[in-house]
């Protein structure tokens, strides 16, 4: 990723498999001040989101992957039974019951990238081992997300409401924490791509 240690904004957004979830969205500044936090839902929010920010072009814009949950219909489920004898119009991966990952706004994150803008996707678990923010508690239940917005306080210095956030905004400030050590340099991999999109990793721990 080039041309991009003179970016002002630093965009997380930790992605919801589906509307039924809420996508938590951040964003960081170059002074390191959380100056946005906000949920949404609807593929319609997302793309709203995003197509009226306004510095979009002076920003950085890290998006989680999120796995696939959706279930198998009656027919899938029969014919993918080991003792079954597969025909030759049985197709493996019919109905995409085979994703791990979801495809969710996949072609408008990459207009994004066609667009000019810095886009990536990255694995919030991951992101959190290379920040040092390994789940203490079971990954999102209260006692965790308490845990990390706590330890986001202390360690970055971040002015956060004194409330409890929900775990897609806690993700939402790693993604954009992430997109904020890409740009002051920090040393960083290509891991993947999906849908277009490089999914990247932090080389280093970062303590």
């Amino acid at each position: 990723m080039e041309n991009v240690s003179d970016k002002q904004f630093f965009i997380g957004l930790s992605l919801a498999p589906n509307s039924n979830y809420d996508s938590g969205v951040a964003v960081i500044n170059k002074n390191n001040e959380v100056t946005l936090l906000d949920k949404l839902y609807s593929d319609e929010d997302i793309e709203f989101f995003f197509k009226n920010f306004n510095s979009i072009e002076n920003s950085i814009i890290a998006i989680s992957l999120a796995q696939d949950t959706s279930l198998l219909d009656g027919k899938w489920r029969m014919s993918a039974k080991s003792y079954k004898e597969l025909s030759n119009h049985f197709e493996v991966n019919a109905n995409n019951w085979t994703n791990r990952l979801t495809p969710r706004c996949s072609r408008f994150f990459h207009n994004l990238l066609l667009e000019g803008n810095c886009v990536f996707r990255y694995f919030n678990f991951q992101l959190r081992q290379a920040l040092s923010l390994t789940p203490n508690y079971p990954e999102r239940n209260s006692l965790d997300c308490k845990d990390m917005q706590t330890s986001l306080e202390i360690k970055y210095g971040f002015d956060l409401p004194d409330n409890m956030l929900p775990a897609s905004n806690l993700e939402g400030i790693l993604g954009a924490i992430l997109a904020q050590n890409i740009s002051r340099g920090a040393d960083y991999k290509k891991i993947g791509k999906f849908k277009e999109l490089d999914i990247l990793q932090l080389e280093n721990r970062l303590n």
